[in-house]
């Protein structure tokens, strides 16, 4: 009986993302990891196999609550898309350089608002500000590097979108973090069906 009630207390740190490192998009990401590796200025790097666009991110949750948020998100149709990245910014008060685009297209912005909706009644707190699509490049950036890279331009078309999991792990420079797909969900006009990961 306490296995099941820790069990059932245990908490895992998740978010909702989409995978960069796909077939389909496989030369715009070797291309970014090229563009990441010429970043200037100090700061920590983001692990190649970490990259992702941020769908949502959900903080701590149990299992009832990620059992009810999987039900929820089954039953999310958004059609696949492509997103394009042009814009590399430094976020002062994150230290942090991402990498956004000019405009959200409506099925990115559509997805983002199912998701941030399945989160709110599976009774989990998201931000109130609006959804900005971005993908983290560097962490830990005390000041905008002079000069930032110009003109990088980057087109990722999305398939599928995931429920992610943050693990600790220990790597050769310390701790760090590893992130990996738990369940994965199409993106089609249909009705989807769900591939569980786990």
């Amino acid at each position: 009986m306490g296995r099941l009630s820790m069990n059932a207390n245990k908490q895992e740190r998740l978010f909702f993302a989409l995978a960069l490192d796909t077939p389909a998009n496989q030369r715009a990401f070797l291309q970014l990891c090229q563009l990441m590796r010429i970043l200037p200025g100090e700061g920590r790097r983001v692990p190649d196999s970490n990259l992702h666009l941020t769908l949502a991110f959900l903080g701590p949750v149990d299992e009832q609550q990620k059992t009810h948020l999987i039900d929820l998100t089954n039953a999310v149709v958004v059609p696949p898309f492509t997103f394009h990245a042009s814009a590399l910014k430094y976020r002062k008060r994150s230290r942090l350089i991402w990498l956004g685009g000019d405009t959200i297209p409506a099925p990115l912005a559509q997805l983002a608002s199912n998701l941030k909706e399945a989160v709110l009644q599976a009774g989990l707190e998201q931000e109130k500000r609006s959804y900005t699509p971005h993908i983290t490049l560097k962490k830990q950036v005390r000041q905008r590097p002079d000069p930032m890279p110009e003109n990088v331009d980057f087109s990722f078309h999305f398939q599928h979108f995931g429920l992610y999991i943050s693990e600790q792990v220990n790597t050769a420079r310390g701790s760090g973090v590893r992130y990996r797909c738990l369940r994965q969900w199409p993106l089609a006009p249909t009705q989807p069906d769900n591939q569980d990961l786990e």
